[in-house]
């Protein structure tokens, strides 16, 4: 009788090598798994599953919660599982109940991943429960130069058009310390004035670390007038693959009107389809929302996927606990937020909170 065969495999050289067998991309790489935990402050993992000669992995970061009890989240990006294409529907949920157990016994209360729109897009999984968020976007780069000019909208060629008419020239090169540092500059300064959450303001050591794991995956495009850098955007590539995506980006305040990123986007799809990579992953908008940023990109493809998250409750009793341990309201408790016990807490809240507490001390 065949059994699955579940356990903790490191983050290492030899977790590339088993992630080389399949459909994987830049976000299944160990270097990106390792810049990804200093952004979730926690530990890279990795699980593998075997059964019936097949073979599960999945990347994961532990985050601890007590001594004894910890969660598991994928990596900033799209991570997901990767598998064995031949696997049944009935086999995949075998396995996955098995993961379970194992998680369950390792001291595990829930597991989150982004599922990869791509490698991910037809699975379904019933053991869990897989969520849709929103729409991303891709471009076919087996197309042609004058197909993907003709998909550009009007709004996005006349930017082109007004930056190369000011003198806006563009740089494309692998990731650097000193372009590093030159991009986190710009970015930051992007992230202050759209007000982004903490999350997004990425440490200078997280781009220290693609640039040691990863520079050969991790291209820089920036856009330059009169020699100043005044946008810039960070692209992962995986050759293997054939997948190219846009992940960070940021323009100076002061050039905002020169629309330099709309030059680097175009930029950059011209060098995806001359270097002969199948699709540029452009994502989605802020939260998966169809938000300005989502129509931004689709002024460039219109071409949309299916982006998927998958939750896994695999301590519901620990879980339960967790969540009646925090002061949430009855809207917070219909939230989607996914563990909901790591959910911050609005303003009003905490205030309703501190009033509740001041009432239970005069009483």
């Amino acid at each position: 009788m065949d059994t699955v065969q579940v356990d903790f495999i490191a983050i290492d050289t030899d977790w590339d090598k088993k992630v080389s067998n399949h459909h994987f991309d830049i976000y299944h790489l160990s270097g990106w798994i390792h810049a990804s935990a200093t952004v979730d402050k926690g530990k890279p993992q990795g699980v593998i599953a075997h059964y019936k000669n097949k073979e599960v992995l999945l990347p994961i970061i532990i985050r601890d919660i007590d001594s004894a009890c910890w969660d598991a989240t994928s990596t900033y990006g799209y991570g997901g599982p990767l598998m064995d294409k031949t696997f049944t529907d009935a086999e995949i949920d075998t396995v996955l109940d098995e993961i379970k157990a194992f998680l369950f016994e390792k001291g595990c209360v829930s597991l989150f991943m982004r599922l990869h729109p791509i490698i991910n897009k037809e699975w379904i999984p019933t053991v869990g429960k897989a969520l849709t968020h929103g729409l991303t976007l891709m471009s076919d780069l087996s197309k042609s130069e004058e197909e993907h000019w003709s998909e550009t909208q009007n709004r996005h060629r006349r930017g082109i058009k007004k930056a190369l008419k000011m003198d806006v020239v563009t740089k494309t090169e692998y990731l650097t310390k000193q372009n590093a540092m030159m991009f986190s500059s710009i970015y930051k300064e992007t992230m202050l004035h759209v007000k982004a959450s903490d999350y997004y303001f990425f440490d200078d050591d997280y781009f220290f670390n693609l640039l040691e794991h990863l520079q050969d995956k991790i291209l820089l495009i920036t856009a330059y007038q009169d020699n100043k850098a005044i946008g810039s955007s960070i692209y992962t590539i995986c050759e293997e693959s054939g997948i190219m995506q846009f992940h960070l980006g940021g323009t100076l305040n002061a050039y905002t009107h020169l629309q330099p990123s709309k030059l680097i986007t175009h930029v950059a799809r011209d060098w995806g389809r001359e270097s002969g990579y199948k699709v540029l992953h452009l994502g989605g908008g802020v939260g998966s929302n169809l938000d300005s940023l989502y129509e931004y990109k689709k002024g460039f493809s219109s071409q949309e996927l299916i982006f998927k998250t998958y939750r896994l409750v695999v301590n519901a009793e620990k879980y339960a606990e967790l969540v009646a341990d925090i002061w949430f309201t009855d809207s917070d408790l219909c939230s989607d937020f996914f563990p909901l016990y790591r959910k911050e807490p609005t303003k009003e809240e905490v205030l309703e909170v501190d009033q509740a507490e001041s009432l239970a001390t005069i009483s």
